[in-house]
C-alpha cells in the first residue's frame, strides 16, 4: 500500500498519512506500519526530536512525501476557497471522487470541489435534530442555519476522516473547526459576549487577550463537537442579526448572513451586500435545507 497524502502541523511535522485506499494513520500508527513493511517506498529515520518517515531515494519526485504534504491549516483554507488547492490536494480529491463511483447529483460550493449530493445529505441528516434545536434555542430561521451547514459539510466532506485523525494538532493558528467550521477565536468571542457557552462550569473559558496554543487546544475540545459547533453557528447568526438590527433586519436575509458567516460580524449599515458564497447559500443551499429538514 502506498502513502498518497500527508498532513503536517504548522511546523511541517507530519501528523497524518493517507493511503491510496483512503485509510488514515496517525504518525505513531504510520511508524508501526512502516516497521511492519505495510507501506511501499518509505523508510524510518530517527532524529533528536523523534522518528520520521521519509521516501526512498529512488522515489519519483511527484510521489515524494514532501510533495504529497500540506499543513492542516492550509488544507482548511483550500477547502474554504481562501487559497488555491495544491497539486497534492487536487490529486487526493480526484482519487476520493473516483472511489465513490458514478453519481448523477453534485454540490459544488463556490471555489471548492464538486461533491456528491448523497454524501453531503448523509452527514447533514445525521445532525438534523441538533440543527432544529439550535435554531429554536437562538430564535433563528432553521433553514438559514441548515444552508450554512450544507456549505460547510460539502467543503469538508473529502477531508473529514483526516481531520478527525489530526485532531487538535492543527490549532496552532486561528483554524476553522468542526462540522460548522467555526474559528477558535470566534467561538471564544461569542463566549465572552455571553451569546453561547458550551460549558458554563468551565471557569477557564472564555480566555482573555491573545489566545495561546494551549488556550486553542482547550477550546478545541468543545468546538469540534457537533452539538457545540452547530450551536456556535446558531449563536453567530443570532448575534449578527442583533448587531445589525439598528440599521436593517437580517433575519430573513440568508445571502447576507451567509456572507457575514465567512467574513465576520461586519460594520452595520443600511444596505449590506452579499458575496458569491452568500448568494449560493441563499439560492441553492437554503432550498436544499428546507427539503432536508422538512
Amino acid at each position: 500500500m502506498k502513502i498518497s497524502f500527508v498532513i503536517t502541523d504548522t511546523k511541517r511535522k507530519s501528523i497524518a498519512f493517507v493511503t491510496d485506499a483512503f485509510d488514515t494513520f496517525s504518525l505513531s500508527e504510520a511508524i508501526k506500519a512502516v516497521e511492519n513493511k505495510f507501506f511501499e517506498n518509505v523508510y524510518l529515520i530517527s532524529g533528536i526530536s523523534g522518528t520520521y518517515i521519509r521516501s526512498n531515494p529512488d522515489r519519483k519526485k511527484h510521489n515524494n512525501i514532501d510533495v504529497l504534504s500540506i499543513t492542516g491549516p492550509q488544507l482548511i483554507r483550500a477547502a474554504q476557497g481562501i487559497v488555491a488547492p495544491t497539486l497534492a490536494i487536487q490529486t487526493y480529491v480526484i482519487s476520493y471522487l473516483a472511489s465513490i463511483g458514478t453519481t448523477k447529483s453534485f454540490i459544488e460550493p463556490v471555489k471548492s470541489f464538486q461533491i456528491p449530493t448523497e454524501v453531503v445529505r448523509s452527514v447533514f441528516e445525521s445532525h438534523k435534530n441538533t440543527i432544529r434545536k439550535a435554531a429554536q434555542e437562538f430564535n433563528i430561521d432553521q433553514y438559514i442555519l441548515g444552508a450554512i451547514l450544507i456549505d460547510e459539510i460539502a467543503r469538508l466532506a473529502p477531508f473529514e476522516p483526516i481531520l478527525e485523525k489530526v485532531g487538535a494538532d492543527i490549532v496552532g493558528v486561528n483554524t476553522s473547526i468542526g462540522v460548522a467550521q467555526v474559528k477558535i477565536e470566534t467561538a471564544n468571542d461569542l463566549i465572552k459576549k455571553g451569546v453561547y457557552n458550551p460549558r458554563p462550569s468551565d471557569k477557564k473559558i472564555p480566555f482573555s487577550g491573545n489566545l495561546t496554543n494551549a488556550d486553542r487546544r482547550h477550546l478545541y475540545q468543545y468546538v469540534v463537537q457537533p452539538e457545540h459547533s452547530i450551536r456556535f453557528a446558531a449563536a453567530f447568526t443570532r448575534y449578527v442579526i442583533d448587531f445589525w438590527s439598528e440599521y436593517t433586519d437580517l433575519s430573513s436575509r440568508p445571502e447576507i448572513i451567509g456572507t457575514l458567516y465567512h467574513q465576520g460580524y461586519g460594520s452595520p449599515h443600511t444596505h449590506p451586500g452579499s458575496i458569491e458564497r452568500g448568494d449560493q447559500i441563499a439560492e441553492e443551499f437554503y432550498p436544499l435545507a428546507k427539503k432536508w429538514l422538512d
